[in-house]
């Protein structure tokens, strides 16, 4: 299944969730890539982070006990408070995941060490940087329960698709159908491609296959 997602894309997968009536899961346009390749594709593991105003008796504990439990594969999907100024993820917390095999990670909030994590070729969304710690200004306090994340309702499992137009969430139940539809529309885009280099109007071909 996440084979087959590879060949597809976010805006492709996006068109798709829009016929099926789920117009809202793709994440807000200040989310982006900032490092590695794409697509970026994988099964969400959810991580709940929530503003505090002074550090806690034992500091990142639930952030570290949910990188632990990750899987290979799976992405960290983050919903931490936007209007924070600090940066709830970094360049040692990278370093973990790339040793448990996770496939990236998609963080609704700020990172830190930019620069190393490009080194890492590490495929990351984020809103942005920012160099403050999140000790005492942010902290994880729920592990994979549902989240917003982006404007998107994110449950573990779910499929992230994510590449240069932004991330794309499948929900786990649909991920048989949505990916199957969208092997069918890339085909169809790819003709419309093919008739359009050869000279034909557009509106021909939309009429003809229907596909823009």
């Amino acid at each position: 299944m996440l084979a087959r997602f590879r060949n597809t894309r976010a805006a492709v997968v996006s068109d798709i969730l829009d016929g099926l009536g789920l117009r809202a899961q793709t994440i807000h346009p200040g989310i982006s890539r900032l490092s590695g390749p794409t697509p970026l594709v994988g099964r969400a593991a959810t991580l709940t982070v929530v503003a505090v105003d002074g550090v806690p008796e034992v500091p990142y504990a639930t952030q570290f006990e949910a990188l632990e439990m990750l899987e290979p594969g799976e992405v960290m999907v983050v919903a931490a408070p936007p209007d924070v100024p600090a940066a709830f993820w970094g360049e040692l917390l990278t370093t973990r995941l790339i040793a448990r095999g996770c496939a990236g990670a998609v963080i609704d909030g700020y990172t830190r060490d930019i620069e190393a994590i490009c080194d890492y070729d590490f495929p990351l969304w984020a809103r942005g940087t920012h160099p403050a710690d999140s000790a005492g200004r942010l902290d994880a306090v729920e592990i994979r329960k549902p989240i917003e994340c982006g404007g998107v309702t994110v449950t573990s499992g779910d499929i992230v698709v994510a590449d240069g137009d932004g991330a794309t969430f499948v929900p786990a139940h649909l991920a048989a159908q949505v990916v199957e539809l969208a092997e069918i529309k890339a085909a169809k885009e790819d003709k419309v491609r093919e008739a359009l280099r050869g000279g034909e109007r557009v509106q021909d071909v939309y009429a003809r296959i229907g596909v823009m």
